[in-house]
């Protein structure tokens, strides 16, 4: 029975063309992701080309390894006489100069303004001498930052614990393909999650819109077996789709852009980040996030068609989830926290993982994106046995 579900959803032409588009729409996205970095060679000449990713992380991969303060001592040095050039010669070097310790230096600034905004001029009151306490002034803004945004006792104990996670000197290598291939795997988790919503909705509004719901519920396991098996078929229809498309997406990018920066960790980006990842644990957390943001459109959408029978209102579920419900989190979440636990948070990790954002159980400290994927999960979960129940009691007072 489940097998054949599983025909129905990817025999029926709507479905075949809307995973025609998310195989499509991989194909796109990966040349967007392929073609959104700059590199500038040692003429001044600019490229976006498929071969530019490479190109750029060669450039930086110049300057790879274990980030001393001897080391940083020699980018300063490098970054004051660049500055020191007059504009012409700073845009004829840039490629050979600058572009190279680019990273670096943002890592740089994100240690020197902790709880602030990108400010390039707090490099001008580094010295060669003060940059050797530089992973010095790291620990003490760790420990003040701990102080900031641990609003209890056990939430400054939780923020120091995750901050001597953090193994010093940093590993440093290029990692641009993965900054750029977590922005594009958002975008194109919440263009899967639409897509198996839509799918997973006409799995139950189907025998209505066909009026073949009488022989349905007629049948030997109309009202147990076979419920059970479309609920199982929207699962697994799910979990086909989404990974399919994140694999194509993931093997087609990397594969124009390379894996360079894979165990890059993410505090190169953001020096007070609570989430202690590499890059490709990053990555991996974005996908897995976007996974359960698919199970809980296709739980929803199959929900609202079981009781409504008709596919018209539950495709518009996904939809409002992640493409509208955004704007009104943004809007509100500075008035309650509650808007910091929306399923947007699962399509915009990215935003997520920047700040410490905590909540706490008792004496229990837990972060935000743990806590969303746990809650959702379990939503998910909880709404299959809603779904057989609803469609189950169909006809019957």
């Amino acid at each position: 029975m489940l097998k054949l579900e599983l025909k129905r959803i990817f025999s029926k032409k709507l479905n075949v063309l809307a995973v025609g588009l998310m195989v499509i729409l991989a194909a796109v996205f990966s040349g967007f992701a392929a073609t959104s970095n700059r590199y500038v060679d040692a003429h001044g000449t600019v490229s976006t080309g498929m071969l530019a990713t490479r190109k750029l992380v060669e450039n930086k991969n110049g300057y790879a390894g274990a980030l001393t303060e001897a080391e940083l001592t020699k980018i300063v040095v490098q970054y004051k006489a660049v500055m020191a050039q007059s504009q012409e010669e700073q845009d004829a070097n840039y490629g050979t100069l600058y572009q190279p310790i680019d990273d670096i230096l943002n890592f740089m600034i994100s240690v020197l303004t902790p709880d602030a905004g990108y400010d390039e001029t707090v490099l001008d009151s580094v010295t060669e001498d003060s940059v050797q306490d530089f992973y010095t002034w790291y620990r003490g803004n760790m420990k003040w930052m701990a102080d900031q945004y641990g609003k209890t006792p056990e939430q400054k104990d939780y923020l120091e614990k995750k901050y001597s996670e953090i193994i010093l000197p940093l590993q440093y290598e290029s990692y641009g393909a993965w900054d750029t291939m977590i922005m594009y795997a958002e975008t194109y988790s919440i263009v899967l999650a639409i897509l198996v919503g839509f799918i997973c909705a006409g799995i139950f509004a189907d025998d209505f819109q066909t009026k073949a719901d009488a022989v349905f519920f007629a049948s030997k396991y109309g009202r147990s077996k076979a419920i059970k098996n479309k609920i199982l078929a929207g699962v697994v229809a799910t979990t086909m789709i989404y990974w399919t498309g994140i694999v194509l997406l993931s093997a087609i990018s990397f594969g124009i852009m390379g894996t360079s920066g894979m165990h890059t960790p993410y505090q190169m980006s953001e020096a007070y980040s609570i989430y202690i990842m590499t890059y490709g644990q990053y990555y991996a957390l974005t996908v897995a996030c976007g996974y359960i943001a698919s199970l809980l459109a296709a739980s929803l959408a199959m929900l609202v068609a079981a009781k409504m029978h008709t596919i018209s209102v539950a495709v518009c579920i996904p939809f409002f989830l992640y493409c509208l419900l955004p704007f009104i989190g943004r809007v509100l979440s500075s008035y309650t926290k509650v808007f910091n636990l929306i399923p947007t948070i699962l399509t915009n990790v990215e935003a997520s993982v920047r700040v410490p954002l905590l909540y706490q159980i008792g004496t229990h400290v837990i972060r935000q994106v743990p806590l969303v994927m746990v809650m959702y999960t379990v939503l998910s979960i909880v709404l299959l046995p809603l779904i057989y129940r609803s469609f189950r009691r169909y006809g019957r007072a």
